[in-house]
């Protein structure tokens, strides 16, 4: 975690002034939209086609490093999407494949070891070089097709069991690892206005934006996910966070997102209600269900171009 960026995170809220005591964070894909696997078969081929390198590997084994790195792995499942692109190269490059981009590793690097965000403004001063130059590239396109996404709406259940209830009760936060503005149109189209911060992948990374809510005078913060990376997440920020602000975790499980919404509209009720531990039992309760169950898992897995 990036202590400094988490200060000026938690000031730049306070200076907005929550209104409520409670922050509902929402992960996007998955979420708030149905937009995974959508949005994965975009920057799944948009990958091969601007860094080919990725085409000198068999198509089913850069699909299955692809799903690994970016949905399984402990160290950048819902990570940075050139973070990610960076750990597939060497990924596949371990396995004896061409493809290791040797110009994005040394820019991430580069960027690691300043503790600097893996994203498009930081990278920009490297775009010298064809790899880097390329994957900058190869994200705005995805950016732009994103974009194109227009006919997704709101995942079932959670204006009735999240959005609409709460509205007056919490104050709404979208954390994500995609770009800010297309969250924000996309929403917008929902006509849900009263989300009072996009924090994506240009701002900080999810364990930096909660912990930051942590810290800025809530009484406690709610995040709703559907992966694994969520999950890491919330438990990181909780352990950060202020002994008496609980950072509770609600999973939102692939396939029974209505379901999910419900059990997490009484997690809310607890923790208005002032019962922490009881919103931590039903919290619980709900990860035992979404164990195995979580976006990208071998159950559940996206893009499932072949049977």
């Amino acid at each position: 975690m990036n202590a400094d960026l988490i200060r000026h995170l938690a000031e730049e809220i306070k200076k907005q002034q929550p209104l409520r005591q409670l922050a509902i964070a929402l992960d996007f894909d998955g979420v708030c939209k149905m937009f995974t696997d959508h949005k994965h078969q975009i920057m799944f081929t948009g990958l091969f086609l601007n860094l080919r390198e990725f085409q000198r590997v068999p198509f089913d084994e850069y699909r299955k490093a692809y799903i690994y790195i970016n949905f399984r792995s402990a160290d950048y499942a819902g990570k940075e999407r050139f973070l990610c692109v960076a750990a597939l190269a060497r990924h596949l490059a371990d396995q004896g494949y061409d493809c290791r981009f040797a110009g994005l590793q040394k820019a991430v690097s580069a960027l690691q070891g300043q503790g600097q965000k893996i994203n498009e403004k930081n990278l920009l001063p490297f775009k010298a070089d064809d790899d880097v130059a390329r994957a900058l590239t190869w994200s705005r396109e995805v950016n732009e097709r994103v974009e194109q996404l227009s006919e997704i709406g709101l995942t079932p259940g959670i204006r009735e069991h999240i959005l609409t209830p709460f509205e007056k009760q919490a104050d709404y936060y979208v954390v994500s690892t995609a770009t800010e503005a297309p969250l924000r149109a996309s929403l917008e189209k929902e006509n849900i206005f009263f989300i009072r911060r996009y924090i994506g992948q240009e701002t900080a990374g999810k364990t930096e934006a909660l912990t930051a809510l942590s810290r800025c005078g809530y009484a406690a913060v709610a995040m709703f996910g559907d992966s694994l990376e969520d999950e890491r997440a919330s438990r990181a920020a909780r352990e950060a966070a202020p002994k008496d602000v609980p950072v509770v975790f609600v999973p939102v499980i692939p396939g029974d997102e209505c379901k999910s919404f419900a059990a997490g509209r009484h997690i809310l009720d607890a923790i208005l209600q002032g019962q922490a531990g009881q919103a931590e039992q039903l919290s619980r309760r709900q990860m035992e269900a979404f164990k195995g169950r979580e976006a990208g898992s071998q159950a559940i897995s996206p893009m499932t171009i072949r049977a």
